[in-house]
């Protein structure tokens, strides 16, 4: 177990910052209501965890469309 925690910040890129998820944080924020993605990822390492969001949003998706609940995949007015 101790070398997980080793190998995995091995795989860390020189340069990776933990703002780096805070300036992601003020993007979508700012972004306009309605137009903010679902989901954002700050991967430095690319260990491929966006790919596996792609396939869970998209079977999501379909679920939600095919037991009538796909209107919860966008936003609407408060």
């Amino acid at each position: 177990m101790e070398q997980v925690g080793e190998r995995l910040a091995a795989l860390q890129p020189p340069g990776a910052d933990v703002s780096l998820v805070g300036d992601a944080v003020v993007q979508v924020v700012g972004t306009e209501h309605g137009k903010r993605p679902f989901r954002v990822h700050v991967d430095p390492a690319d260990d491929g965890s966006e790919e596996v969001s792609k396939v869970a949003d998209r079977i999501r998706e379909e679920f939600l469309t095919r037991i009538g609940l796909a209107d919860l995949l966008t936003p609407h007015a408060g």
